[in-house]
């Protein structure tokens, strides 16, 4: 209260219109009218916090069209929807859906109804779907009390990657998966010691089809409309099936092929829709993948990361002929790393070196104090500290000897590496 009198009005506004404000929390929000309702049941999860910079447009009585900076979402307003000129903003937020996909986003002003309804599209990526289909992706908003609705009647053009919704109001809104294979233990990173079993089960979030709109809740049934399941395994080890769960034990050496992939196809009652979700388990201690010196190196065997000492990080890998390394400081999921002659943070120092001597770096300041640096970046794609760390290379390296030159080798790969047991 003391903040309302001292900002006033407007900045109470403000504060509501970037923290979705909605004082009366037994309202249900906003339906879609001749929708069926849903029971008041469903799993209650935060309201999202603004993340990066809204983007806003007036749209008049005419209609229009908005979208994200990055396309991942678009807005179309038809003529008649609004009966005046109203600026409209799309604020991306922090996802706190079951099976969230991406940033959820917030349309203002908070509750907007349209006389026509809105088309909301959202952009996906063969990433989003990699262990999924893209069948299985929704489109939910939050209401006041904070329980995230499937809204019906999703269009899904493969071509375009997009996932549509006829929308009828303003809220918080998000891309999610309605279907998902997931394991007990949790081990969802992808790595399996050798012989390391784990069960797999699908997580049913919504029904791939609904009549009205539907509550998200996380049921680990494989949903109470399937009629068939068929799991399956590409690659070595053994899989042994339990109607919705299967236990999958890993071989006791490194596969033929890896990583090795489960899936189960899904089938529904009095639907044609048909589902085939994945899981891929990368059997060992992880791969550092590179092309250098006109030839692919892989190696599987002494690889590990090292990031007990955030400021001394280390990815490895090698073979008894030669060493790889990436050196960083301080990384983060999504950091990109250039290339330097030190691992500072933002920066990064790589070395590829045989036993006999023969080196490459990605950079020195040999050359009469001067500073010699590569041209390349290192990309942490995903990175849980002290767990694993994925991500690519590329760029070029330099000759250790060429104390005057930044030119060298070109060098591009992937990594995909677990942490130094502690």
């Amino acid at each position: 209260m003391i903040n309302v009198l001292r900002y006033g009005i407007a900045g109470w506004l403000l504060i509501c219109s970037l923290n979705a404000c909605r004082p009366d929390q037994n309202d249900p929000g906003p339906v879609k009218p001749g929708t069926e309702q849903p029971q008041e049941s469903g799993d209650v999860t935060e309201v999202g916090q603004p993340q990066g910079v809204a983007v806003s447009k007036l749209i008049g009585p005419e209609g229009g069209t908005l979208a994200t900076t990055d396309g991942r979402v678009q807005l179309t307003i038809p003529a008649g929807a609004v009966d005046k000129a109203t600026t409209i903003s799309i604020q991306p937020i922090s996802n706190h859906t079951p099976s969230g996909v991406g940033a959820s986003y917030r349309f203002l002003p908070d509750g907007l109804q349209f006389s026509k309804p809105a088309v909301l599209t959202f952009q996906y990526t063969d990433s989003d779907v990699k262990d999924s289909d893209p069948s299985a992706l929704g489109i939910a908003y939050q209401r006041t009390n904070k329980i995230w609705y499937a809204v019906p009647g999703k269009q899904v053009d493969k071509q375009k990657r997009e996932v549509s919704v006829s929308m009828p109001h303003f809220s918080d809104w998000s891309l999610f998966e309605e279907f998902y294979l997931t394991t007990q233990a949790g081990n969802n990173v992808g790595f399996l010691n050798y012989g390391e079993s784990v069960t797999l089960e699908i997580v049913q979030i919504a029904p791939l089809t609904g009549k009205g709109e539907e509550p998200l809740i996380i049921k680990i049934t494989g949903g109470p409309t399937n009629s068939g399941l068929k799991w399956s395994l590409i690659g070595d080890g053994n899989l042994t099936p339990q109607t919705y769960t299967a236990t999958y034990t890993a071989p006791r050496s490194m596969p033929k092929q890896n990583p090795v992939t489960v899936s189960v196809e899904l089938t529904f009652t009095n639907s044609p829709a048909k589902l085939i979700l994945v899981r891929e388990f990368f059997i060992g201690p992880g791969y550092v993948k590179i092309n250098f010196l006109g030839q692919e190196r892989i190696y599987t065997l002494g690889v590990f990361l090292d990031d007990e000492e955030p400021e001394y990080s280390a990815i490895v890998g090698g073979t008894p002929s030669e060493m790889f390394s990436i050196n960083f400081s301080n990384g983060k999921e999504g950091s990109v790393l250039r290339f330097h002659d030190e691992a500072e943070s933002g920066k990064c120092r790589v070395n590829f070196e045989y036993n006999n001597g023969k080196q490459y770096d990605s950079g020195h300041d040999w050359c009469n104090g001067e500073d010699m640096i590569a041209n390349g970046q290192v990309v942490l794609e995903r990175y849980e500290p002290g767990k694993f760390v994925k991500g690519t290379i590329s760029g070029n390296l330099i000759d250790y000897e060429d104390l005057c030159t930044k030119s060298g080798p070109p060098i591009t790969g992937e990594f995909f590496v677990r942490a130094m047991p502690k």
